[in-house]
């Protein structure tokens, strides 16, 4: 897992920005935010490949916003539960997790687009 780097969303709302944790291998991915406590700040927690969550051994609901190749949003979940599965529709290629109420408040809609060094190094190959 990469440390916090800036990322935005850019969408009918404008740009906003937040930081981005990146879990890309398979530990990183299975253990998400589990047992971390709720980050006081905005912190998304992009999974890498990854089409699906669970919420078990999780302290706090989340929101999630799954993502299709360009890391443009395809479908919001908000408020998820702890012991819950959520997954992405067709086309999803990648998770991005908050703490509950961070979607709203960063105005995370299906059609924009989060913009991360990752998704531009990636897109280049």
């Amino acid at each position: 897992m990469c440390h916090p780097a800036d990322a935005s969303v850019v969408g009918r709302s404008g740009e906003r920005r937040f930081a981005l944790e990146v879990a890309a291998g398979f530990w990183a991915r299975f253990r998400g935010l589990m047992l971390r406590a709720s980050p006081q700040e905005t912190v998304g927690l992009l999974l890498w490949r990854c089409a699906s969550v669970h919420t078990g051994f999780m302290r706090y609901a989340l929101d999630v916003a799954y993502l299709d190749q360009t890391g443009r949003v395809l479908h919001c979940v908000s408020g998820l539960e702890p012991w819950r599965v959520s997954f992405g529709p067709r086309g999803t290629l990648h998770t991005l997790e908050f703490k509950a109420g961070d979607i709203e408040s960063l105005g995370i809609g299906v059609g924009d687009q989060i913009a991360h060094v990752v998704f531009e190094a990636r897109d280049a190959r």
